[in-house]
C-alpha cells in the first residue's frame, strides 16, 4: 500500500525576520519539519494573475488581498503539479496547539474531505451535529456555513482540483478564504471539516495586545467598512437580523483552540 505524503508549508514575507523567526520556533517545539513560501508581493499581481489564468482587472479586492490570494493558489498549483495527497498551509502570525504533529499527518484523514480546517477564527461556526470522526481528542465537524480565515488548513488533491476549476468562475471577485470557507460550501460534493478544538489560531485573535501588525488585515477592514457603508440596511431588515441573532447563536457551536 503507498504511503500518503503532507507536507508543511508558511507563507510568509521573505524580509520579514520576526515572523520567521516566531514559525521557526513555533514548529521546532513539537519537531515538525515545514517549508516557508515567498509571499507573492502586491508589486507583481498582475504578472502572477496572468502566469494563473486569473482575470484580476475587476476585482474589488485590495492588491494587498489579491497578493494573499495568488500564494495560497501558487501552493495548490505546486502541490497539483509534485502530485501530492496533501498539503498544509499556515499563515506566518500563527500559534500551534497540542499533539500538532499528530493532527499533521494524513493517514487518519476521511478520504472524501476536500479540506481540514485547522483554525479558530471565529468564536462560533454553523457545523454539524454530529463530527464525522474524533481524533486525540478533536472533533471533526461538517462545516456549513461562513468560516473564514485561511491561516491554517490541510487541502487535499481532490480539493485542489475543486478549487482551482472553480476559480476560472469566480476569478478573484471574492477574497480567497471567503471563496473556500463560504462560497463553494453550497455544494453538497464539496466537503471542508472543522476541527474543534482547533490546533492553530491567529496572533491577533490569541493576543489582546498583538505581537504581529496586519496590514492586510488593516487593508481588509477598511475594505469591508466601505463596502457595509454602501449597503445600509433598512429599519425592517435590521429588526429581523436582530430578531435571528439569538436563534443563530443556539445553531452555531464554539470553537475553541487548544
Amino acid at each position: 500500500m503507498q504511503s500518503m505524503e503532507l507536507r508543511n508549508y508558511v507563507i510568509s514575507l521573505k524580509n520579514n525576520s520576526q515572523r520567521r523567526n516566531h514559525m521557526m520556533s513555533e514548529f521546532a517545539k513539537q519537531h515538525i519539519p515545514f517549508v516557508f513560501f515567498d509571499a507573492i508581493m502586491p508589486d507583481l499581481i498582475e504578472r502572477k494573475a496572468k502566469e494563473f489564468g486569473i482575470d484580476i482587472t475587476t476585482s474589488p479586492l485590495t492588491k494587498g488581498e489579491i497578493a494573499c490570494a495568488l500564494s495560497h493558489i501558487a501552493l495548490w498549483r505546486l502541490a497539483q503539479e509534485q502530485g501530492l495527497d496533501y498539503i498544509a498551509i499556515f499563515e506566518d502570525d500563527i500559534y500551534l496547539g497540542e499533539n500538532a504533529q499528530a493532527l499533521l499527518q494524513p493517514h487518519y484523514l476521511p478520504k472524501d474531505m476536500d479540506i481540514l480546517k485547522l483554525e479558530q477564527h471565529f468564536y462560533r461556526a454553523d457545523m454539524s451535529i454530529f463530527p464525522r470522526l474524533t481524533y486525540l481528542g478533536r472533533k471533526f465537524y461538517k462545516l456549513k456555513s461562513r468560516h473564514v480565515g485561511a491561516a491554517g488548513y490541510i487541502v487535499s488533491r481532490k480539493g485542489i482540483d475543486y478549487i482551482l476549476e472553480q476559480l476560472n468562475m469566480y476569478h478573484l471577485s471574492i477574497p480567497i478564504d471567503d471563496l473556500i470557507f463560504e462560497a463553494l460550501l453550497k455544494n453538497e460534493d464539496y466537503l471542508v471539516l472543522q476541527m474543534n478544538p482547533a490546533v492553530c489560531i491567529q496572533d491577533f485573535i490569541l493576543n489582546k495586545d498583538t505581537n504581529f501588525k496586519s496590514a492586510l488585515k488593516d487593508e481588509r477592514d477598511i475594505r469591508c467598512t466601505k463596502k457595509i457603508g454602501k449597503q445600509k440596511l433598512t429599519p425592517l431588515k435590521k429588526l429581523i437580523k436582530e430578531l435571528k441573532r439569538p436563534f443563530l447563536q443556539l445553531k452555531r457551536k464554539k470553537i475553541y483552540f487548544k
